[in-house]
C-alpha cells in the first residue's frame, strides 16, 4: 500500500516540476558573466504559487512515505 502511494507521489512530483517555470535563466547568465536580475527580488504570484507550494508538500510526503516505507 505504502509503495503505491510513494510511486503515486513521485508521479506527481514530476508533473508538478515539469509544469513549473523555468528559472535556469538567471544560473546561465550568471556562469557565464552576462548582467543579469539573477538576485532581483521577484515573487511567485498566482498559479506559480500554487505549483511552488503544492510540489514542496509532495516532496516532504516522498521522505515521510519512505521512511516509513524502510521502517517496515
Amino acid at each position: 500500500m505504502l509503495k503505491a502511494v510513494l510511486l503515486i507521489v513521485a508521479v506527481l512530483i514530476i508533473i508538478l516540476s515539469l509544469l513549473q517555470s523555468g528559472k535556469s535563466e538567471g544560473i546561465v547568465s550568471a556562469l557565464s558573466g552576462q548582467g543579469s536580475d539573477l538576485f532581483s527580488r521577484s515573487k511567485e504570484r498566482g498559479a506559480e504559487l500554487k505549483l511552488s507550494r503544492a510540489t514542496m508538500v509532495l516532496g516532504i510526503l516522498l521522505f515521510v512515505v519512505a521512511i516509513m516505507i524502510n521502517m517496515k
